[in-house]
């Protein structure tokens, strides 16, 4: 007997990643507008804008509309241009619209090289794949672009679902959805807090996608890419 009936996976950096890289991609954002941060300056101040969204994003939950998509990336290009010294209000509307045209110029998403032999195994195997991820309004058309449509069963992207990872709805909704119970579900993903500590919370198993090498988590499974994963699910986890 199985032990899941079903898999979920977080979508960046687990199944796809940004070619150039997404410092590269706000860089060219960035001097659209004319303004030119130092580079890891830009990144530092990003993760940090970045980290202290997803502090509170355990406990949030929103009205989903594409406006309040947009809000995000206003609010966080504007702590962004803070944490720089950059204080220009005038220019977060064009910024954020530079970053949104950066990010979805074709071909920029590419999926890592293990993904489609993945997805493949597991559906020949009959497991039904969902993805969960914190992810704006446009995840569906990206997963298209990516190469994705008709591997997965769900589709659920945090702009769409009123919450992101950590919070246990995004989770416990898709389980729903499924007509899946927690325990009979594994979920795969590249951030311990949002992926682990979240998938965990629900009751569901979790797998940490380490592709870095970064270690430090003795408290779960860790991979180092996808190849592992059907042969952990098939034997049970």
């Amino acid at each position: 007997m199985k032990r899941y009936d079903l898999v979920t996976f977080d979508m960046g950096y687990t199944l796809i990643y940004f070619h150039p890289s997404d410092l590269e991609l706000l860089l060219r954002a960035y001097h659209a507008v004319g303004l030119h941060p130092d580079p890891e300056a830009l990144r530092r101040a990003q993760d940090l804008a970045w980290q202290e969204y997803n502090e509170a994003a355990a406990c949030t939950v929103f009205e989903p509309t594409p406006e309040r998509d947009r809000e995000v990336d206003e609010g966080m290009a504007r702590k962004t241009l803070e944490r720089l010294g950059l204080c220009r209000p005038h220019l977060v509307e064009p910024l954020v619209t530079e970053i949104k045209r950066a990010f979805g110029a074709p071909g920029t998403i590419r999926l890592y090289p293990e993904v489609l032999d993945v997805l493949s195994t597991l559906r020949a195997h009959g497991y039904p794949l969902a993805v969960i991820s914190n992810w704006s309004w446009d995840l569906e058309d990206r997963a298209k672009e990516a190469g994705l449509t008709g591997y997965f069963d769900l589709i659920v992207a945090s702009a769409r679902a009123g919450c992101d990872k950590p919070h246990p709805m995004i989770f416990r909704r898709t389980l729903e959805a499924m007509g899946v119970a927690p325990e009979r579900a594994i979920h795969i993903g590249d951030s311990y807090d949002a992926d682990v500590v979240g998938a965990r919370g629900v009751g569901m198993d979790a797998l940490w996608l380490d592709r870095a090498g970064k270690g430090g988590r003795t408290d779960v499974r860790t991979i180092r890419d996808l190849t592992a994963v059907p042969g952990l699910v098939l034997n049970g986890g």
